[in-house]
């Protein structure tokens, strides 16, 4: 009896220990090696204080590598930050994969849990998506960022530095994303999270976004004290043309900190590959329709969100090149955002063209492949 007691008790230990939300962020790193062999490197972040007991648990985490395979990249080392990191832990995960042949390629890891108690997030509790996505028709190694700042003073300006640390010669862009989450199944596609807003959308004050000539991620600057979650993406070109994108997501918290503050500036709206994104402000007059779709190029899903300066119904479209209406939906309640995931996995393999008409006659359109 005494055994059987012991064992119920270390499961339910165990269990809360694996459920434990601890992680504030990671990204994924592949390096070319030879041919078609790639190491993949994904690397966390814990919370070393609250999370330890999950942090110290996850001793491996399972890599899709997108081609029908996955395989299980197991931790390697382990190392508590110092300085203003202090109280995070990075864990690194490596394994090898040989592709089959030269294509593009998602790398995707998820993991559970995110840190909870987000003031921009309310999905509490859902597995943090990791993704990057290699061209294996060149040799490369993607984009490595120095380790993020996880805190800031309320009132000071955060930059984030996301310049990478290899040495690589191609060159980089940056752009904010909404979290990523992945589509059903073991290896699914990334999708956008719409439970996710912009930290600045919170207090509708000051800006969040990219310094592309310093490669900075700029926030000014924050009022309310907690914790904030964000992704970016960095892609990679070489000759102009696009050869990687990775992902990384990480958690900022705002605390009282020394040093001298700064007036908060007036709202304006996040952009994603200069389409604002943010949710619009009724005084932000320079925003009329935008359109995003997600992920593209895609294989089976496709979620497109259309935002409005003001409330409108819509009638959105998705066309292929030759003029035909594929899909068409058309709103009847009035809104400021709408949303959909559309399922393509019966559309023919393509370029096409989302289009979204507003109840005005406002168009705005974004270009998509199959």
């Amino acid at each position: 009896m005494k055994t059987l007691y012991k064992t119920i008790l270390l499961f339910f230990i165990t269990t809360s220990i694996c459920s434990a939300t601890h992680l504030l962020g990671g990204d994924i790193h592949a390096t070319n090696t030879s041919g078609l062999t790639y190491k993949i490197k994904v690397q966390l972040y814990f919370d070393a204080v609250s999370g330890a007991p999950a942090a110290g648990a996850q001793s491996n985490v399972l890599v899709c590598f997108g081609d029908g395979n996955t395989g299980q990249a197991d931790r390697i080392s382990y190392t508590e930050l110092t300085g203003d990191s202090k109280g995070v832990s990075v864990g690194i995960y490596e394994l090898t994969h040989t592709y089959p042949s030269t294509g593009v390629f998602q790398i995707s890891s998820s993991i559970t849990n995110r840190t909870d108690g987000m003031l921009n997030y309310t999905g509490f509790g859902t597995e943090m998506f990791l993704w990057t996505v290699i061209n294996t028709s060149v040799s490369n190694n993607t984009p490595e960022l120095p380790f993020p700042l996880f805190s800031t003073g309320a009132k000071q300006v955060l930059k984030i530095d996301l310049k990478p640390v290899n040495s690589d010669a191609d060159s980089v862009s940056a752009h904010l994303q909404k979290l990523s989450a992945p589509s059903p199944g073991t290896c699914g596609v990334r999708l956008i999270d719409y439970n996710y807003v912009y930290p600045n959308d919170v207090s509708k004050t000051g800006t969040f976004s990219i310094d592309q000539a310093d490669k900075k991620l700029i926030w000014n600057a924050p009022e309310a004290l907690g914790k904030y979650v964000y992704a970016v993406v960095i892609d990679e070109w070489r000759g102009g043309i696009k050869i990687s994108e990775s992902y990384r997501e990480g958690v900022i918290s705002v605390i009282d900190k020394p040093g001298p503050v700064v007036e908060i500036p007036p709202y304006v709206p996040a952009t994603e590959s200069g389409v604002i994104t943010g949710t619009p402000d009724k005084n932000y007059d320079e925003l009329t329709l935008a359109v995003e779709a997600y992920p593209v190029p895609t294989q089976d899903y496709l979620t497109v969100k259309v935002s409005s300066k003001n409330p409108t119904t819509l009638k959105v479209q998705l066309i292929s090149l030759e003029g035909t209406v594929v899909k068409e939906i058309k709103t009847t309640a009035k809104s400021l955002e709408w949303s959909e995931q559309l399922d393509l996995r019966q559309t023919v393999s393509g370029l096409y063209i989302i289009k979204a008409v507003d109840e005005t006659g406002k168009t705005a359109t974004k270009k998509i492949v199959r």
